[in-house]
């Protein structure tokens, strides 16, 4: 006798396609290419590049939750941080430099002024 739940939770992970929440990337954007730099301690770096662009993203967690800070080359540009289920519109300060609190899951930074998104990355 074989356990339907068990089944079930099989069934979940032999799906090879992502959640359709998540499927398409924010339309008529172009997305950013991910860099690889080195990060120490316990943050976790993200670099996203465009052309000459870059986009860097900080991701900390401390006990009042979790807190996505970035800074974007353009500083005059708002930013919006996307979830499957909200989106968070940012201005930069002068410096370039915004910061948002964010949930666990999957995220996406998109730039609609400059026609840029990050894509999908996880919190």
């Amino acid at each position: 006798m074989r356990d339907s739940l068990l089944d079930e939770i099989a069934g979940l992970f032999r799906s090879d396609a992502p959640p359709s929440a998540l499927t398409p990337l924010p339309t008529g954007l172009d997305p950013m290419r991910p860099v690889e730099e080195p990060v120490r301690g316990p943050s976790h770096l993200l670099v996203f590049q465009v052309g000459s662009g870059r986009l860097h993203l900080q991701l900390d967690s401390d006990p009042a939750g979790l807190h996505l800070t970035g800074v974007l080359d353009h500083e005059d540009v708002a930013v919006e941080i996307r979830s499957p289920h909200s989106v968070q519109a940012l201005r930069p300060d002068p410096e370039g430099w915004f910061r948002a609190d964010v949930t666990p899951g999957p995220l996406c930074v998109t730039v609609p002024e400059l026609g840029l998104t990050t894509g999908w990355f996880v919190a």
